[in-house]
């Protein structure tokens, strides 16, 4: 060896040196973003959208407990991968330490697709732009899901993961890098079912790359009229025929394609506005804009693959948010779904990054996209349904790209009108950075410092939105956990772990069991004797006997299925069993109150009470009482109109009834007794009615309802009659 020769080892540690230092400025940019979503989620106390962060931990715990995927008990599809690799950390006795762990592995996660950005946009970019274009894909206002139990952390990033992927197999042709595409491709739909779209983008992409490869070019250079004539026609009846399959084997693609494709059109704009905005118009105008070739453009087949790859996500992701917003809209609601299109942002941030580098934009393209984005900006979301741009809400939690202008709102007054006016604003300036560098000619230092002003005013905009979002859904946690009532884990705190059952009755808002379910993990089943608790998850009601036992199968002989303990929905559930504590929670606009009591064995009700809401009042078809054994007694019925609206007195019957059991479930029987009455605007009336022992039925019926929002407007739509309550005694107090 020479004596001036490099040792070998020298030269792999400087390489090793070198790749480190070339890393820095994209793990920094990863470890700050991190950081901010980090604190982000500390902040988020618990969570709040229900049902999917619910159904989320049903499956995750039931993976952990026993291996297998399960909502409320029953056997479910695990949605997601997701909830395998968060499954372990629900292993954590304490709920409140495995939900912080939770957040934390979410936003690491979620906070990785600036890595996959990075490497699709190296293939077309210098290292600067890249990473900007990481920078944007990590800032953008959805990645404040980074704190949600949903799926979106890993799906984000996976998709960008994918992008990069299958760009990478097509500029190589590497058999391995197709075999990786093909495979990451098929996985997709595991992460979440709707990746579906990502082998529709490898399929595309292919079809794409063909069609403007130079063997295409030069087949198509011969073509005559007529054989374009039959491409088109061959190209109109290939969508036919997909869509054909697609409307047979899915009932969204059939409904929405044969009665609603203008608002798959229209609901599709919403989207995409809504992600132009989140993104400060700019990345959005000058993403689409990358996809049109400028002329005297060098031939790049980077390039070229690039703009297959990002044209073919575009739009099976789009087709895809249209879908099932329009379904939505037939059967559920009306919803600005831009949670479903946020995947292609690293696609269009990258597309911004090869403008920026370049200095160069189609002219056609920027006509087409400007005026595209200006339309969506400027007038579809000023007419979105509810309200222009959303700002009637404090957050909109399937399009957190509203996120800054709802901000903006609350804590600087601005308006809908003074939006539309600042995003044609940001519209136009955005024409205008795009167009500088053509204007500006050989003064390309001015150019350039336009550029990174603009690079750093985007990324700017994309995270003051992402905190705007963060704050929002940090406030909607805060009042969710006034809701709730610390502590938020007290029925796991008394019964130890052990199989508890709650059982609940009239909730119109159940907001408060959601949230007591998530905290609490011995809740084994949940049920409503008038099946106002719904899901996620089975939520049946019980059959009941003549003395009031619960049973939860199909034969009244098998009483197996008992709990030891059971949560009651106060004041109409009443369970045989010793008390063991009490919890104040809010509903319906006051403090109501659940109570844990040790039940006896077998599991039996006392009584119950149908047809009253959380505030008291009863609904449209009255209340009944019903109490189902035990001695007899005296029933105090309480009712009145305390509320100051102007209506006419109306009668009052009150009905004492034997208790029968019709189809397992209570009903009233003979009449034994009749009281009438009457009651007027802010009167209090009490009946003492004095009952049988062995069960009876109470039915209190009111003649004459109102509905509130006709006297005061303020939106409570609900018919009423009075507010009722009952009491059951062994002896009539003296006074």
């Amino acid at each position: 060896m020479s004596a001036f020769a490099t040792p070998r080892s020298v030269l792999r540690s400087a390489t090793i040196t070198d790749r480190l230092l070339a890393a820095a400025p994209l793990a920094s940019i990863y470890l700050w973003l991190s950081g901010i979503y980090m604190v982000e989620a500390w902040r988020r106390s618990t969570p709040w959208l229900f049902g999917d962060e619910l159904e989320f931990t049903q499956l995750s715990r039931s993976i952990a407990a026993t291996g297998h995927p399960a909502e409320r008990g029953v056997p479910h599809s695990a949605d997601s991968v997701m909830t395998y690799l968060i499954a372990p950390l629900w292993r954590i006795h304490d709920v409140a330490t495995a939900y912080s762990a939770i957040k934390y592995v979410d936003v690491l996660i979620m906070a990785a697709v600036v890595f996959p950005t990075y490497l699709l946009a190296r293939m077309i970019v210098g290292k600067t732009a890249a990473l900007f274009a990481a920078a944007g894909a990590g800032a953008i206002p959805a990645l404040a899901y980074s704190s949600y139990l949903v799926e979106e952390p890993i799906a984000y990033p996976y998709a960008a993961l994918c992008f990069f992927v299958i760009a990478k197999a097509f500029v190589t042709r590497s058999r391995r890098w197709i075999a990786a595409a093909i495979v990451v491709s098929a996985f997709a739909p595991i992460v979440r079912t709707e990746l579906l779209m990502i082998p529709a983008t490898l399929v595309l992409a292919a079809l794409f790359a063909g069609w403007s490869s130079d063997r295409a070019r030069q087949l198509r250079s011969t073509w005559s009229t007529g054989d374009w004539v039959g491409c088109v026609v061959l190209l109109l009846g290939a969508i036919f025929f997909f869509t054909a399959i697609g409307s047979h084997h899915s009932l969204e693609i059939s409904r929405v394609t044969r009665g609603y494709k203008h608002r798959l059109i229209n609901e599709g704009n919403w989207a995409a506005g809504t992600l132009a905005l989140g993104m400060g118009v700019l990345p959005f105008m000058a993403g689409l804009a990358a996809l049109f070739r400028v002329r005297g453009e060098p031939r790049s087949r980077e390039v070229r693959l690039f703009r297959c790859v990002s044209l073919a996500g575009i739009v099976a992701f789009a087709l895809y948010t249209g879908i099932k917003a329009a379904y939505l809209s037939t059967v559920f609601a009306t919803r600005v779904e831009e949670r479903n299109l946020i995947y292609i942002a690293p696609l269009l941030f990258v597309g911004t990054a090869l403008v920026f580098s370049r200095r160069r934009v189609s002219l056609v393209g920027l006509a087409v996209t400007g005026v595209y984005t200006l339309y969506l900006v400027g007038y579809a979301l000023y007419h979105v349904t509810q309200y222009p741009y959303q700002m009637g809400v404090q957050l909109y939690s399937d399009a957190l790209g509203f996120a800054i202008v709802q901000q903006g709102n609350r804590d600087l007054s601005w308006t809908p009108h003074l939006v539309r006016e600042l995003l044609i604003v940001m519209s136009v300036v955005s024409v205008l950075v795009l167009l500088a560098p053509r204007f500006l000619g050989s003064r390309t230092r001015v150019a350039a410092i336009i550029t990174a002003a603009a690079a750093v005013g985007v990324v700017g905009w994309n995270l003051t939105g992402e905190l705007a979002a963060s704050a929002g859904t940090s406030s909607i946690a805060r009042q969710a956990a006034i809701t709730l009532g610390h502590p938020f884990s007290w029925v796991d705190d008394h019964t130890h772990g052990k199989p508890t059952l709650y059982m609940g009755e009239a909730e119109v808002d159940q907001n408060p069991e959601w949230l007591l379910e998530f905290w609490n993990r011995s809740l084994a089943r949940i049920s409503s004797l008038d099946g106002s608790v719904l899901g996620p998850g089975f939520s049946g009601s019980p059959n009941i006997l003549r003395d009031g036992a619960l049973y939860w199968t199909n034969s009244p002989g098998r009483l197996s299925i008992q709990y030891p303990y059971a949560v009651e929905d106060l004041p109409c559930i009443d369970l045989a069993g010793a008390s063991v504590a009490t919890h104040q929670f809010r509903a319906g606009g006051r403090l109501q109150t659940w109570r844990l009591v040790q039940l006896t064995t077998p599991n039996r009700l006392q009584s119950t009470c149908t047809g009253i809401y959380a505030d008291g009042w009863s609904g449209p078809k009255d209340t009944f009482y019903y109490r189902f054994s035990g001695r007899g007694g005296w029933l105090r019925v309480a009712y009145s109109r305390p509320e100051n609206y102007p209506i006419h007195p109306t009668p009052i019957h009150i009905v004492l009834g034997s208790l029968k059991i019709e189809q397992e479930q209570p009903t009233l029987g003979r009449v034994l007794k009749r009281v009438d009455s009457t009651i007027g605007n802010l009167q209090s009336k009490v009946a003492w009615l004095r009952v049988p022992a062995g069960g009876f039925v109470v039915h209190v019926v009111v003649d004459k309802k109102f509905v509130p929002d006709d006297y005061d407007h303020r939106g409570d739509k609900r018919q009423l009659g009075a507010d009722v309550t009952y009491q059951f005694l062994r002896t009539r107090p003296h006074r």
